[in-house]
């Protein structure tokens, strides 16, 4: 770090009081209060505040005044010493480690592929003979090979430079956090990155602490340390426990806390640092190309090994029958060529040698591992832009797999935009603005009475984590509210206000009592909070409606403003209201209180709201997203079954459901207590047919995912909350919120929704289903060339005794195969098709029965083209000997003939590569051709250098110039590719519909056959929409289970709305074995 500047305490200072390994020594403590006075002298040695933090600043550099609406607005949280404490202490940011430059790469991939040594050695030596043998001329083909070598290891090694940078950039994108900060005095949020030393940080439930620092003031602030000590022992923080570690979980309650240490100077960062590696494990599709490379790297080993028997015994045939062996010798320098001396015999072998390496290295497909990591990294980064963030690789790949999504409600199907529209407070119902009423009117300070306002709104205001980022601007016409926190309770500090309550006045002058917060979960559905109130104190309360009204004895009398027992048809008007709110898609909860003489403790007491005075029941309405219905649809025709889990009540789950068309036909939706309440067998019944979940914990959430991945379904699932981390690590691919995710169930997904908004998801089902198109894509492409290229080498040197390729030929096919092929395909879209066509299952193979049938095609028409040029190509195709030389003429085939060769075969790749950009038999073989520049510009690429290797650099390509007429001949050979392309799918396709005809027929006479000595069989299929397993019959049945405890039994009847119509677990059941 550089110098301090003004401030009191160094790095290592700070690094001796909040430090690790010392965490449970009372000394630190110690030193910490008696030295440093505890955090508030701790802080003004940072030069900060332990109430209003590190002060801010204009743009001119002066102290911002607390009030200013420049910052309530999240305009400028900039502090007045940022770049000095910068400076001093760090920033919070661990930077990824360093990549290899791109020529350690070509160093470490020689180092590990023994094949690439023995070619570069085997290059040296015919470099080394050509010179000897021909000194004017000989060194060329030598010195071609290893540029050739080094050219192809580095385009290869460019491809795994830029991956490498982009993952590394991932990494480090993930470090990225929203932290609650007080500057100024002003509670904001901002990125982890922006952090600083002296920084107030408020941590609540779900959140990763950011940096080390020391506990200023929480209640019952519960931190997991696992991460950095592995002990799952949960631990609380208080003034004799006070340090905080980044990396560390908040797993309940909340607080403040100094920071002190950022970055690597942190105890997590120091980990961190010394882990931070890029992802290295393969992902399955990985692990089936490595299989398939090693399989086809195989059959390359045998054919480079037979290729070079074969030629090396001609060559001995050669020797022994005292002829000059095959391919250009000796040398024009000595005006004599015969292809007989010693050097031209070795010459001879080691060029034989190094062309059966040559072999082996064309047939190994190192471009197979590139093109996936290619097509995941582009995905990955494409998926960003649809607001999809990866975290694991392996994700993208998956939910292309995917069979079934479990997704959230809230904030997911709907936007999020929670507003209040009615309140029933007493036995009057208020109908505000977005109600639908006719009778609706907007809310006011007007609209209660200030005895029944105050209770009302202390409750809102003081229950609450949440804060309005632009408070200030509100007023302004089409600015909408941004939370911080529940977006629920957002929706209460907007009412608050719109009553004319400003929430920051109510938080200050009510004090809430040490440990007095019992926070929000999805097992309790309520949150309370406990103050001092008139000398004793005041519990309020609030959170699901049916709970909260089952746990009140009196109710609030708006007229006295005294409890008063609660009746029956207060109870009935109340749970009338709360169903009929409910069905219309209403989000309900109410609001309770309670006094009390006694203190209560968060930190040794649970069970706290008893004997409450009901005070009101609230309505939210969060509108369903305009393009959720649509959405659904795609994913429904893509083959995906959409269920909906949510903590909702059942009637709010079922209208939403219906309206964006997840629940339909005979779906069933039942909620969390009932599917606890069944067996095994009946649980595996009912989930095949399960379309909703209402009242759903985490932990039905888990077992729903289990139940689901054991029918063989491969599972999506959102969670946001941290009660949702198991369900999102037992998913196949989990997805978090990240506008509304806690941090651990972040830290537990696959891919982050930034929007939050469920059409991401379907955007990552497009691009995960495309990552396995790309590699069929560059499979049936690679394939088809490997074969060829193999094929024809072999068959040349058997019959010519010289490969019709030479080296440096087969080199740069080698480069078009891995390199360019990887990149030209993996950088295609998606087609407008993909989500119509089924999941892939995972027992699926790489190859299917298209993609065989067109490597065939290819196979047989190239090598035809190839073998028929090596035996005829002389004679079917007249040399010009004005524009060939002569030298060039001689030889069976000729080098011009090995020119056409050369040529025709690399103008085949460009065919191919076109045409293997449709992998399902599809006629139009064009189809987004122009959409694709990156794969315009490979093409281009590959003609351009084609050109310039046969014109400009024909020696070092063992080529000659080809005139206009020969590479007309050559394109020929290209463009006759599509049509032979285009004619066998217009045949399978008729061969196909000709089979389908037949069979239909065959089918039709048969039912006419038996329908004559047989009855009509008549299907009784009752279809019903309104299908909800939480009905009267189901409910004595569950109520007769002898193993639900007596209590559950009675709120089984109490809390679940009977719908009409019911279909019985025994009939889904039976039909489940059917």
């Amino acid at each position: 770090m550089g110098d301090t500047y003004n401030f009191d305490l160094t790095v290592d200072e700070l690094g001796e009081i909040v430090n690790f390994d010392r965490r449970t020594d009372a000394m630190c403590v110690e030193m910490l209060y008696e030295t440093y006075d505890g955090p508030a002298g701790l802080a003004r040695r940072l030069k900060s505040d332990v109430v209003n933090g590190i002060p801010l600043k204009y743009t001119n550099h002066h102290t911002m005044p607390i009030k200013s609406s420049a910052a309530k607005n999240g305009q400028n949280m900039t502090c007045i010493d940022q770049e000095e404490r910068r400076e001093s202490f760090g920033e919070n940011i661990i930077p990824p480690p360093r990549s290899p430059s791109i020529l350690e790469i070509v160093v470490g991939t020689i180092k590990e592929d023994p094949i690439l040594k023995i070619l570069i050695l085997g290059a040296v030596v015919v470099l080394t003979l050509g010179s000897i043998i021909c000194p004017s001329q000989g060194w060329i083909e030598g010195l071609a090979i290893v540029i050739a070598v080094f050219i192809v290891l580095s385009v290869t090694a460019g491809n795994d430079w830029s991956k490498d940078r982009k993952f590394k950039k991932l990494l480090l994108l993930q470090t990225d956090k929203k932290c609650r900060v007080i500057r100024g005095g002003i509670k904001n949020e901002i990125s982890s990155w922006d952090i600083l030393v002296g920084d107030i940080v408020e941590l609540v439930v779900g959140d990763e602490v950011p940096a080390d620092g020391i506990f200023v003031s929480g209640n019952r602030l519960t931190i997991d340390e696992s991460p950095l000590t592995g002990e799952t022992i949960p631990l609380v923080k208080s003034v004799k426990a006070p340090f905080l570690f980044s990396g560390c979980q908040v797993g309940e309650g909340g607080g403040l806390m100094l920071v002190t240490a950022v970055g690597v100077q942190s105890s997590g960062g120091k980990i961190q640092e010394l882990l931070n590696e890029a992802q290295d494990e393969m992902t399955p599709l990985q692990e089936k190309l490595k299989d398939v490379a090693i399989l086809i790297g195989k059959v390359g080993v045998v054919a480079g090994i037979v290729t070079f028997i074969c030629l090396a015994i001609r060559w001995g045939i050669d020797i022994a029958n005292d002829v000059p062996s095959a391919g250009d010798h000796g040398c024009g320098d000595h005006g004599v060529k015969t292809g007989t001396s010693v050097l031209d015999r070795v010459s001879s072998i080691v060029n034989s040698f190094v062309i059966s390496i040559t072999v082996i290295v064309v047939a190994v497909p190192e471009g197979l591992p590139l093109a996936v990591t290619l097509a995941l990294s582009l995905s990955m980064f494409k998926m960003m832009r649809d607001n999809c963030f990866v975290r694991h690789l392996d994700a993208s790949e998956t939910m292309g797999q995917a069979t079934t999504v479990c997704t959230d409600k809230t904030g997911t199907l709907t936007y999020n935009r929670m507003s209040v529209v009615r309140m029933m407070v007493g036995d009057h119902v208020y109908k505000g603005e977005g109600s639908g009423d006719k009778d609706a009117m907007a809310y006011s300070s007007k609209t209660l009475s200030p005895e029944v306002r105050k209770i009302l709104c202390d409750g809102m205001c003081i229950n609450s984590n949440c804060f309005i980022k632009n408070e200030e601007n509100l007023d302004e016409v089409g600015v909408l509210p941004v939370f911080v926190g529940s977006a629920t309770e957002g929706a209460l500090l907007v009412l608050a206000r719109k009553l004319g309550v400003n929430y920051n006045q109510v938080r200050k002058s009510l004090k809430v009592i040490e440990n007095g917060v019992w926070s929000f979960s999805a097992e309790r559905k309520r949150m309370s909070t406990m103050i001092e109130h008139e000398g004793k104190y005041r519990l309020y309360s609030k959170g699901a409606s049916e709970i909260i009204l089952s746990l009140c004895k009196y109710a609030l009398n708006a007229e006295t403003m005294k409890p008063a027992p609660i009746t029956e048809n207060e109870v009935a008007t109340i749970s009338k209201n709360i169903r009929a709110w409910a069905s219309e898609g209403l989000r309900t909860f109410a609001l309770a209180y309670r006094d009390t003489n006694e203190k209560l403790d968060s930190s040794s007491d649970d069970s706290v709201e008893y004997d409450m005075t009901f005070v009101a029941l609230i309505a939210i309405k969060d509108p369903l997203r305009k393009e959720i219905p649509g959405a659904v649809s795609m994913c429904q025709k893509a083959g995906l079954v959409i269920r909906m889990v949510t903590g909702d009540n059942i009637l709010t789950a079922t209208k939403i459901a219906k309206e964006c068309n997840i629940f339909y036909g005979d779906g069933v939706a039942l909620e969390g207590p009932v599917f606890r309440a069944m067996s095994q067998e009946e649980k595996l019944a009912v989930v095949p047919k399960l379309q909703v979940m209402a009242r759903c914990s985490p932990a039905d959430k888990y077992e729903l995912v289990s139940l689901l991945k054991s029918l063989g379904e491969v599972v999506a699932v959102t969670g946001d909350g941290t009660n949702d981390a198991p369900a999102l690590k037992e998913a196949d691919v989990g997805f978090s919120m990240g506008l509304s995710g806690t941090q651990i169930a972040m830290n537990a997904s696959d891919i982050v929704l930034l929007d939050d908004n469920f059409t991401s998801i379907v955007q990552a089902i497009r691009w995960g289903r495309n990552v396995l198109c790309t590699i069929r894509k560059f499979l049936q492409f690679q394939l088809g060339i490997n074969l060829t290229a193999v094929i024809a080498t072999f068959v040349g040197s058997v019959a010519t005794g010289q490969s019709p390729l030479s080296t440096v030929q087969l080199l740069w096919i080698n480069l078009i195969m891995d390199s360019f092929g990887a990149v030209g395909l993996a950088s295609d879209d998606p087609s407008p098709n993909i989500l119509e066509e089924k999941p892939q299952r995972r027992s699926d193979g790489l190859l299917t029965q298209s993609m065989k049938e067109y490597i065939i095609v290819q196979t047989i028409y190239q090598t035809a083209v190839v073998v028929f040029l090596i035996f005829f190509g002389d004679v079917a195709f007249p040399i010009d000997y004005k524009y060939t030389p002569y030298s060039m003429t001689t030889g069976s085939p000729s080098v011009r003939c090995k020119s056409l060769i050369f040529t025709t075969f690399i103008l085949m790749q460009i065919s191919n590569i076109v045409c293997a950009r449709t992998i399902n038999d599809e006629l139009n073989l064009f189809a987004g051709f122009f959409k694709n520049r990156y794969f315009l510009i490979i093409l281009l690429i590959i003609a351009g250098v084609q050109i310039l290797a046969v014109s400009l650099a024909s020696s070092a390509f063992n080529a000659t110039p080809l005139s206009i007429k020969e590479w007309g001949i050559c394109c020929v050979f290209m463009v006759v590719n599509f049509p032979i392309v285009f004619f066998y799918r217009v045949a399978k396709k008729c061969t196909l519909h000709f089979r389908k005809k037949q069979h239909v027929g065959r089918v039709a006479n048969d039912k006419l056959i038996n329908n004559k000595s047989q009855q009509p069989l008549i299907h009784n299929s009752a279809v019903v929409q309104d299908d909800v397993v939480t009905v009267e019959d189901d409910v004595k049945r569950i109520e007769r289970q002898p193993s639900l405890p007596e209590v559950f039994r009675g709120k089984i009847r109490t809390e679940m709305p009977i719908p009409t119509k019911s279909r019985s677990i025994a009939s889904l059941k039976s039909n489940h074995s059917k």
